[in-house]
C-alpha cells in the first residue's frame, strides 16, 4: 500500500497535478481528483489520503509501476532461480548486481507476486 498523506498534503498534490485517493477507514480507495467532493472532506479525520499508486501494463494485466531503490532499501526481482519467480536483496551501489534488477525492483513481496502472475499469463501454454 502507498504511504498515507494529510488531507493538506493531498490537496498540495492535487494542486500540483498528481492523482490521489481516499477512502473511509476500511473502505475502498476512490479517486479523489472528483470535483464532487467537498473540501472539508480534506479536513475530515475519518478519511485516508494517498498518492495514487504508479502501475504498468503486462500483457493486459495492471501491476505495480517498479522503482529505483536507494543503498539500505530491501527490494523483490524477477528470478529464474527460484520456483517462485522472483528474489529479494538489499540495495547497495557498491555492490551492484545488474542481474537482480535488469527488469526492475519492487517494494514488496505482495507487488513482485502480481508481477510475476502477469508475466506467467503472457508464456502460459494455450
Amino acid at each position: 500500500m502507498s504511504k498515507l498523506i494529510s488531507g493538506k498534503e493531498a490537496l498540495i498534490a492535487l494542486a500540483n497535478g498528481e492523482e490521489v485517493e481516499c477512502r473511509a477507514y476500511e473502505k475502498n480507495w476512490i479517486n479523489a481528483n472528483n470535483k464532487h467532493h467537498p473540501l472539508s472532506l480534506f479536513f475530515d479525520d475519518s478519511f485516508q489520503f494517498r498518492l495514487k499508486p504508479r502501475t504498468i501494463t503486462i500483457n493486459g494485466v495492471e501491476v505495480p509501476a517498479p522503482f529505483e531503490p536507494k543503498d539500505g532499501d530491501k527490494y523483490y526481482h524477477i528470478s529464474i532461480q527460484t520456483s517462485l519467480g522472483y528474489g529479494w536483496d538489499e540495495w547497495e551501489s557498491s555492490d551492484y548486481d545488474a542481474r537482480a534488477s535488469i527488469f526492475g525492483a519492487w517494494r514488496t513481496e505482495e507487488e513482485i507476486k502480481q508481477v510475476v502472475a502477469a508475466l506467467r499469463s503472457v508464456f502460459k501454454p494455450q
